[in-house]
């Protein structure tokens, strides 16, 4: 069985090809969330494994507080993955306890590896 994967991302064009890559990749996607509200609401219905989550996002909840939110109610696995480092950001994401947090642009022979690694 494929794990599904829910890509959260602002950028549509990134989040369509983000998307595609995991499909590329061999995983089952939904379609792509662009707030975090958003994100909450297609998890509750299509349950992903794997939750591709960008930190800055359009709406009233960032990526790190839609993912503190996803793993508490659901215990789905989150890869931050984001153009902005900044140590007091990187220690709040790693608060959300994510599997990864990667780096834009991104090596996408780590993320295959990220995403392998995952427990089902």
């Amino acid at each position: 069985m494929k794990k599904k994967i829910l890509v959260v991302e602002d950028e549509p064009i990134s989040a369509l090809s983000m998307s595609d890559l995991m499909e590329v990749f061999g995983y089952e996607t939904c379609e792509p969330a662009a707030t975090g509200e958003e994100a909450i609401a297609r998890a509750e219905d299509e349950r992903p494994d794997i939750i591709l989550m960008d930190i800055n996002l359009r709406g009233e909840m960032n990526g790190i507080e839609a993912a503190e939110l996803l793993r508490r109610r659901f215990g789905t696995h989150i890869v931050f993955i984001t153009g902005y480092v900044d140590a007091d950001m990187r220690k709040r994401a790693e608060a959300a306890k994510p599997l990864a947090y990667l780096v834009k642009p991104l090596d996408f022979d780590v993320l295959r590896s990220v995403l392998a690694a995952c427990p089902a």
